[in-house]
Formats: structure tokens, sequence, C-alpha cells
């Protein structure tokens, strides 16, 4: 069911030139998300073209104010459209829901690069993708050995809680060893001292990494802090993608 339309995209990814990558973002219940969707615009600023992959029971399209109707897995097995089952944001990035595509796609036993380029070949062709998941789901695609999750803590003492607590999940169930923070809702030099807190923690009690990756830019920041904060991203926590 993964192969549809994936010589076309491919040639064109080659012709191109930009090798595909992958961002991973474990979200919760409390998370805001429509940063990410910020984050996937300040990507499209270098030249990449990312789609968003929801699989988090609509809760990150219900954050951008999108409502998806369709499946991907209507569109793998032939059902819908790409133009039918993808809903833009107002950036204008395309965002999949993919609950049942997952599923279907664990049952097959099949290796998660078969899923990752039938992802990549949608439409005319991404090279950046962004999974955005409960831990647990993300852990059953993402390979702990080299994928690193991104956390994006609120500015208090709950959100840096949280986000421990997520990392302490990821870390403890699953082996993930390596991740990055982007701070929210605070200035450059809090958000830098709220992130030693938590690196020291998840040092010192889960032998766990947390890379610094900045700041989600303030509204009216401007295109270029996007910019700044997605280049950060693709050097600390992307993950490119091996198709073969």
């Amino acid at each position: 069911m993964l192969d549809h339309g994936l010589d076309q995209a491919a040639g064109l990814r080659r012709l191109r030139g930009a090798a595909p990558s992958l961002l991973a973002f474990p979200v919760g219940e409390k998370d805001d998300d429509a940063w990410i969707a910020q984050l996937a615009g300040g990507l499209r600023q270098l030249g990449r073209r990312p789609l968003l992959v929801d699989a988090s029971r609509g809760r990150v399209s219900g954050a951008l104010g999108l409502r998806v109707r369709h499946d991907l897995l209507d569109l793998l097995q032939g059902r819908r459209s790409f133009t039918a089952v993808a809903r833009s944001t107002r950036e204008g990035i395309p965002v999949v829901r993919a609950d049942r595509a997952l599923e279907a796609f664990a049952a097959t036993g099949a290796r998660p690069r078969e899923l990752f380029a039938a992802l990549l070949n949608l439409g005319d062709g991404f090279d950046a993708l962004l999974l955005a998941m409960p831990a647990r789901e993300l852990a059953c695609l993402a390979s702990p050995a080299q994928v690193v999750p991104v956390v994006s803590p609120e500015a208090s003492e709950a959100g840096l809680t949280e986000a421990y607590a997520t990392i302490k999940q990821l870390a403890c169930d699953f082996g993930y060893q390596r991740f990055a923070a982007v701070m929210r809702e605070t200035s450059a030099a809090a958000a830098a001292q709220l992130h030693g807190r938590l690196a020291d923690v998840a040092r010192s009690f889960l032998r766990a990494e947390v890379r610094w990756a900045g700041c989600v830019p303030a509204p009216g920041a401007g295109a270029a802090a996007l910019g700044d904060l997605a280049r950060r991203l693709l050097d600390h926590a992307a993950t490119p993608v091996t198709l073969h």
C-alpha cells in the first residue's frame, strides 16, 4: 500500500538536490502545538518542503485550527486523493492525520523507512517530515539510536516538569538519550537558564543529553527569527531519512 507515486516524486527530489530530513515532536495533552506549524514556515524560508504528520488523534490539527476529516490511510489505500486528505495551515503548511495509517502500518511489520518514503512522496514531494505524536507512538517509528526528539516546555515550573516527564518516558521506556529543547514565552536569557536546569536534571538522573535549540519567536518577530530557529533545529535535531 506504500508504493503509490514513489518513483515520480523521488525523481523530483533528486533533481532538486534536497536530502530528506525528519524532525520528531513528542506531544502531550497539555501542549500548545501551534508553534510546530510556525517552525514549518521557517523551514520553507530555508527552501525546504515540510509535511506535518499529526498522529495525536487530531490534537495537533485542532491546535492549528484545522478540521482534518480523512486519514492518510484513505490515501494510501486509494480511497482519497492527497488534496482531499491534507489540509493547510495559515502558513501554507500541509498537514495530514495519520492515526489509522500508523496502526495499519504497524500491523504489517514493515520497516519505518517504507512509511517515510511514502510520506515524502505524497503530492509533489516533500523533503522534511515533522512527526507530531505521543511518545509511545513516536517510539514505534523513530529509532532512539538516530532520532533526537524535540521538546518545547513553557517557561514555568509546570512546563519544565512536563518536559522532564516526557524525556523520562522516552529515555526509560524506549532508550532515547539525546533530545533538543525549544523554549517558549520567555526572553533568551531566561530560556537559557531554564534549559540549563532541564539539561542538568536529565543528565544527572537519566544520563540523557538535552541540547539547546533556541526559543519560539515572539509574535511579530519576523520571518528571519523563524528561519533561524528552523536552521538550529536542522543542525541539532534533524535526522537524515534513509530510503534505501
